[in-house]
């Protein structure tokens, strides 16, 4: 075996000389990918660690995720290097026993070695709570593969790697620890399509010395398109090879508990054969009856925590009842349906519906039940006794059922959609920012598919012809959605990977390899927007023979967050978020780890509404002013600094206790203490954030090496993340993730009204006094105290004005608030006074009373209060609920940029002016300025309330947003307002109650 594992390291080090010369390292340039919490395109496999507390997924998406069972929560995110096209989709997946390794593949490495590879991972499971240091990096790669991988399998003793290859590559066995080949078989006549190794003390009735009595029992299955089903012994030899059924093509494969059957489920037919080991001689077929659709490709048996196991299959089984009224794939219910027999198979069955798309894997848990993965996208989890415990939760639109029916406006920048079938239309308004209900929306035309050009055979089909010439699609690529271009002068038609221009003669112009099958188009002049089967919305420019993309949107389906951006990686965003939904993917070599920074890491550079817009309406020279002034963001984002886990415990009175093994908090828990290490590449190090259920907990200084952090938990559930920044605090890095539960949850006990409202007029400095920021602030305090009604327990109200509000006054006002606020508060701070944007960092910078020297940059950052220290302060308020209310653009310098940075930084909503002009205090109506008239406004009744009359956080953001700029208009002035949340789930909360 050492012989071999040398022989093995010195060929990969001849191919990785021999291939230098030849082979490209990956793609350099940034690719930007939807990143929301979950697949976004159909999940392949499966795979789970022997305690059944770790499950992995793979997909098209070209991602790998790690989720904690049983709750099916994300725990993290493995990417391998990717391209264009279908380099990095990934197929097949399997975990060591322990969790601790992964091993993926699909169509991996293809792009730059022309052969494929293996990789493998450290997944950074423990089984404890705190995530292992080095979680996430890529390891190794087995390269050379002639074709993709379709399957992976680990023993169960963990020694040995099998792969299902395509083509007719076959079966490939190395050594799992050291990657020496141990066996092939490359005798096949058809793609592999799944392995599968006996289960532990499996001997199967093997002949002797055939390795029954080795752990595992060492027997291997594998299944293939040309209809065999294989079976080898750990040798490689075959100790049975067979046909079950003539002209079928098994593809599902799984072993009884015992080892002594296998099922086998076919891909193109409704059948599931039980075959016996080790001779592969049929034992029986379970009843089929009543299914309809094209098969039945996953099979798995399953205990059902009685004693019991269960046989389940299923693929593209649909009960025939609903299979004959179902329209189109991604239909509103789940009509495909898990298989269930009773008695290993023999027994009665149900039918389990479960999915709204196929379900391409079933996988039994060690702990009873199983999990499925599904092309809706996402996978599900069945319970020990058949009950749906995790559905499908796809993140995004599902354009599939909806595409058809996009509409655009006549400048291509107003889309009417629906994000589920059957689900309300919607408008989304690119240059205003805006998404609601379509309201009765006219104005918005479906693509032309009729016309003096006659386009035949494209629906759902790989040859579409134009008259009687053939439109040119690659091979295995269908035609999904057709627009004729204005006056007849070509068509688009969007396929399963690409966007292709033709001609009015059937000549192909241009095309645009796209990230998902493009099941809707819509034209508005030169302006192609497509609705994508990856949940986007992409706007193409078409002129001049050429495809140009100008930007994407994604929504979250669920919150109605979006995000838009432009193919520089600019971006804008919904109010109550969305810039996590988007990041930027970097490959390094081959066999190195990507880099990866979401839009919410990169949002004090990438944040750029004004130049989304621009680049929307047709002029991209704003956004590439911004991209000149950030220079080599790739390097820069190749460089953040690393933030590692080094250990965490739970502060219990005088003790901290180290985190239980199911990540639960021990009884009495106040606070948690982290041990992390800091590494610098190359931008320097700037503060390091801890945040506590997404709002900021802790701000300090870091420095390199290792650190220690402590925060203040909240009752119940505690999602703590980590943040460590570059030295320009331009960008962060994430660090540690950690979701901790405690035992039994608390009672929700009611909290106070914390507000603290300042308002300068009077400066030290006379150049700088204003009229209205008293006025403002007293009348806001005064609302929120008259309007509390009975939502809080009582309410605090801090009033500074003038010469109280100095820099010094400021501070130990929110550090005594800091000191009293607890964490069932809502806290609410209002800022009025002069607000400028620094240079050349642009950063926020209130001025206090205090504030007497303009002349220069660094007084004013001396008297100023810099955002960074406001952020720390506001980290020290625990408060759950908080709301930022800035009213300081004064100075006609602030822009939405700077301000949303700093509801980003916090994690809380906030609510600002943000104005072109000097003169945005000026009153409104002789009593307050605009901006808090709005508020007044929405306090006072004028906002959206619930049925009992409260007004939140939320519904007072909206109406502000959109009544600034009309108050302002009618003073002639232009002034907007910023309504932002940085929050991964949206949860507002109540600030008054309107008078009955």
């Amino acid at each position: 075996m050492r012989r071999a594992a040398r022989q093995w390291l010195l060929l990969l080090l001849l191919l990785a000389q021999a291939g230098a010369a030849r082979a490209q390292d990956p793609p350099q340039q940034p690719f930007l990918r939807v990143e929301a919490a979950a697949h976004t395109a159909p999940v392949s496999r499966l795979a789970t660690d022997a305690s059944g507390r770790l499950l992995a997924s793979v997909s098209d998406d070209k991602t790998l995720r790690l989720w904690d069972l049983p709750e099916g929560r994300l725990r993290g995110v493995l990417r391998p290097p990717i391209a264009t096209e279908a380099e990095g989709e990934l197929y097949a997946v399997a975990l060591t026993p322990d969790g601790r390794r992964a091993f993926v593949a699909g169509w991996t490495g293809a792009a730059w070695d022309r052969a494929f590879a293996i990789y493998l991972f450290d997944t950074g499971f423990a089984g404890a709570g705190v995530p292992e240091a080095g979680g996430g990096r890529m390891l190794a790669r087995l390269p050379g593969l002639p074709a993709p991988v379709q399957h992976l399998a680990v023993s169960a003793d963990g020694t040995r790697l099998a792969a299902a290859l395509g083509g007719r590559a076959g079966v490939r066995v190395w050594n799992a620890a050291t990657g020496a080949p141990l066996w092939e078989d490359k005798d096949f006549a058809g793609p592999a399509r799944m392995v599968a190794f006996a289960p532990a003390g499996a001997g199967g009735g093997m002949p002797a010395g055939a390795g029954g009595d080795a752990p595992g029992g060492g027997m291997l299955a594998a299944t293939a398109a040309d209809g065999r089903v294989r079976l080898y012994d750990p040798a490689g030899r075959r100790l049975a090879d067979r046909a079950p059924v003539a002209g079928g093509r098994p593809f599902g494969l799984a072993w009884s508990q015992d080892g002594g059957l296998l099922a086998v489920g076919y891909e193109d037919r409704l059948l599931v054969e039980v075959l016996a080991a080790p001779d592969l001689r049929s034992v029986f077929r379970p009843d089929v009856a009543g299914l309809a659709g094209e098969g039945l490709p996953a099979v798995t048996w399953a205990r059902d925590g009685r004693g019991g196991v269960q046989l389940h299959a299923a693929g593209y089984a649909r009960r025939a009842a609903a299979a004959r009224g179902l329209a189109t794939p991604g239909a509103a219910r789940a009509d495909f349906v898990i298989r269930r027999w009773a008695d290993y198979g023999l027994g009665g069955f149900a039918d389990l519906p479960v999915a709204r798309d196929a379900i391409a894997h079933l996988l039994a848990l060690p702990q009873g039940g199983l999990a499925f993965a599904s092309a809706e996208p996402g996978w599900g989890m069945l319970a020990p006794d058949g009950s749906l415990a995790i559905a499908p939760r796809p993140p995004g639109a599902d354009f599939r059922a909806t595409g058809a029916g996009l509409g655009v406006s006549a400048d291509g920048t107003r889309l009417r959609i629906a994000l589920r079938a059957g689900g309300p239309p919607l408008v989304f308004d690119a240059l205003a920012g805006t998404l609601g209900a379509a309201e009765g929306d006219t104005g918005f035309a479906a693509a032309r598919t009729t016309g003096r050009l006659v386009v035949t055979d494209w629906q759902n089909a790989n040859r579409p012809r134009l008259g009687r010439t053939p439109l040119a699609l690659g091979a295995g690529e269908f035609a999904r959605s057709l627009a004729l271009l204005p006056g007849d002068a070509g068509l688009v038609l969007g396929t399963d990977n690409h966007l292709r221009l033709f001609d009015a003669q059937g000549r192909p112009l241009a095309s645009l390899a796209v990230p998902g099958t493009v099941w809707g188009l819509a034209l508005a002049g030169e302006m192609a927007v497509g609705a994508l089967g990856d949940g986007t919305l992409r706007w193409w420019r078409i002129a001049g023979g050429q495809i140009e993309e100008q930007a994407a949107l994604f929504i979250h389906a669920a919150t109605r967050r979006w995000v838009l951006w432009t193919p520089e990686g600019l971006f804008d965003h919904a109010p109550n978020g969305g810039q996590e939904l988007v990041g930027l993917h970097l490959n390094g070599g081959r066999a190195q780890t990507p880099e990866w920074a979401s839009f919410q890491q990169a949002y004090r550079a990438l944040y750029a509404p004004a130049a989304v817009r621009a680049r929307l309406a047709g002029d991209g020279a704003p956004a590439r002013a911004r991209l000149a002034q950030l220079g080599e963001l790739r390097a820069r984002v190749g460089r953040l600094p690393q933030l590692a886990a080094g250990g965490a415990c739970a502060v219990v009175a005088e003790a901290c206790l180290p985190l239980a093994t199911e990540a639960r908090l021990p009884e009495g828990a106040t606070a948690l203490r982290l041990r992390l290490t800091a590494t610098d590449r190359g931008l320097g190090l700037g503060p390091l954030d801890v945040l506590v259920n997404d709002r900021i907990a802790l701000r300090q200084d870091a420095s390199g090496g290792a650190m220690e952090a402590e925060v203040p938990l909240d009752p119940g559930h505690n999602r703590i993340a980590t943040r460590l920044y570059a030295e320009d605090r331009a960008l962060f890095a994430e660090g540690p993730v950690l979701d901790l539960r405690r035992s039994g949850m608390a009672a929700a006990q009611p909290g106070r009204l914390v507000v603290l409202a300042i308002g300068i007029n009077r400066y030290a400095n006379p150049a700088l006094n204003l009229a209205f920021a008293v006025p403002d602030a007293e009348a806001i305090a005064g609302t929120l105290r008259a309007r509390a009604g009975g939502l809080f327990r009582a309410v605090q109200v801090t009033l500074l004005r003038d010469a109280a509000a100095s820099r010094a006054g400021i501070l130990e006002a929110l550090a005594s608030l800091a000191r009293t606020t607890r964490p069932e508060d809502t806290f609410v701070l209002y800022l009025g006074g002069h607000g400028v944007r620094t240079e050349p960092d642009q950063r926020f910078l209130f001025l206090p009373h205090d504030a007497v020297d303009t002349s220069n940059w660094p007084a004013l950052r001396r008297q100023g209060i810099e955002d960074s220290v406001l952020v720390a302060a506001l980290a020290r308020i625990r408060a759950r609920d908080g709301l930022l209310l800035l009213d300081t653009c004064h100075a006609g310098q602030l822009t939405v940029d700077q301000l949303s940075a700093l509801g980003n930084e916090t994690g809380r909503f906030l609510l600002a002016a943000s104005t072109s002009v000097q003169e945005a205090l000026d009153s409104y109506n002789d009593r307050n300025g605009v901006f808090a008239h709005a508020v007044l406004e929405a306090l006072g009744g004028r906002a959206a309330a619930d049925a009992e009359g409260r007004v939140s956080a939320l519904a007072l953001g909206e109406w502000v947003m959109r009544r600034v700029p009309q108050l302002a208009a009618e003073k002639r002035h232009q002034q907007d307002a910023v309504f932002r949340s940085a929050s991964r789930e949206l949860r507002s909360f109540p600030l008054a109650v309107l008078p009955r």
